[in-house]
């Protein structure tokens, strides 16, 4: 809204699954990524309920306050008084009450959906689960400036309708222009080879452990010594490190590559790049943190993470957790404390 005057709303629903750009070869490319970590909202019902109350307390002293002088008008006025202050009272227990019962206490919104947390239990909503995300920004003025006192995000599934508040102006545009390409982005399977040319047989089946597993096969075997110019894997030592700047420069392609592909390699190169221990692509890791798609994510931290890469750049497997089978967790894990 303008200062002072009604909300601005920002209403965008992406209706392709990709990005409009194209890459070199001419296919689509991905959306740019979400650019927030972090944005937790509490309910927005309640302020709403809030201003309600506000708006009929104010009536009622308004009316309480009417033509002093007559008897019958004073008796009108703290009638209308009693009645709107009930009203507010009414008012507020009903938004209340849907608030309990379609608002959760607190959200969340990540990089790979919406955390919803309540008393009784937590659940993630990945972004294929979400129609449309939009966003109210009211404003006000601080000493005749104006300035935005707070916004109102609202959150639809094809169930249920989220409302969630955080103070001042929040920055959502990437995710509201973006957020079927990164629906569509989450859905791509695995590859298990640089090229995209093989995966698992199941989309719905834990991920990081088979492709931990294969990883760990190429790297061993004389398709990676020749494509990545590795040494021969019996002397390469205790901590299989590989200095090859040709074992870079392919990884490097794989992990910058913005080519929307139904199977995606990333995650396959960054397990690699982890393996042989190569130092110089921890930025490229650091750059896919932020991947929609969880897995990509979850995986490019911990590769990060095996490579040096702080913790405040890479972040921490716990912040996409909950949108992973708790099997490819458990990989994880285990992958990031072996050497």
């Amino acid at each position: 809204m303008r200062p002072g005057g009604r909300s601005r709303k920002i209403d965008v629903v992406s209706s392709m699954g990709v990005s409009t750009d194209s890459s070199s070869n001419g296919s689509p490319s991905l959306a740019p990524p979400p650019d927030f970590r972090y944005v937790g909202l509490s309910p927005g019902t309640r302020a709403r309920a809030g201003a309600w109350a506000g708006v009929l307390a104010v009536g009622a002293v308004a009316g309480a306050g009417l033509s002093p002088g007559m008897d019958a008008q004073r008796t009108f006025a703290l009638a209308s008084a009693v009645v709107l202050g009930a009203l507010a009272v009414r008012r507020v227990r009903r938004l209340r009450a849907a608030a309990r019962e379609s608002c959760p206490p607190s959200l969340a919104i990540v990089p790979w959906g919406v955390l919803v947390e309540t008393e009784d239990r937590s659940r993630a909503l990945h972004w294929a689960a979400i129609e449309r995300v939009k966003t109210d920004t009211f404003y006000g003025k601080d000493l005749g400036t104006p300035t935005a006192r707070y916004s109102l995000v609202t959150i639809e599934t094809p169930h249920e309708r989220l409302v969630g508040r955080v103070a001042e102006s929040v920055s959502l545009d990437r995710l509201l222009v973006h957020l079927d390409a990164y629906a569509s982005e989450a859905s791509h399977s695995v590859a298990l080879d640089l090229d995209g040319d093989s995966w698992g047989e199941n989309p719905s089946e834990p991920t990081c452990e088979p492709l931990i597993s294969a990883a760990r096969a190429y790297v061993a075997s004389g398709k990676a010594s020749g494509r990545l110019d590795l040494p021969a894997f019996g002397y390469r030592g205790a901590c299989g490190c590989a200095d090859s700047p040709r074992a870079v420069d392919v990884l490097r392609g794989v992990l910058r590559d913005r080519t929307a592909r139904a199977r995606d390699p990333r995650p396959f190169a960054a397990v690699v790049a982890a393996e042989i221990h190569a130092v110089p692509l921890v930025e490229e890791l650091v750059e896919l943190v932020q991947s929609p798609h969880p897995v990509v994510a979850a995986v490019a931290k911990v590769a990060a993470a095996k490579l040096g890469a702080a913790q405040a750049r890479a972040g921490v497997l716990d912040e996409v957790e909950p949108f992973l089978m708790n099997r490819d967790v458990e990989a994880l894990a285990e992958w990031r404390g072996a050497p």
